[in-house]
């Protein structure tokens, strides 16, 4: 048995936090597969929330409220 071996670590998951305002809820919203945007849902009413990742010109906040 190799004692210095290490387990995998998880992969890390790129997100953003959101505040929904429509159930005044906090979210975190995952980059999509694509990785061309950060696309979530509310959890008590669907209401989508889609943040687009723009080559240039985009925002360093890490905390968003959606309507």
């Amino acid at each position: 048995m190799d004692r210095d071996r290490q387990p995998p670590q998880p992969a890390v998951r790129p997100f953003v936090g959101v505040h929904m305002k429509c159930c005044h809820v906090y979210v975190r919203v995952y980059r999509n597969a694509a990785g061309d945007a950060y696309v979530g849902w509310c959890p008590r009413c669907a209401a989508q929330v889609r943040l687009e990742i723009v080559p240039e010109g985009g925002s360093r906040e890490r905390f968003f409220e959606a309507s």
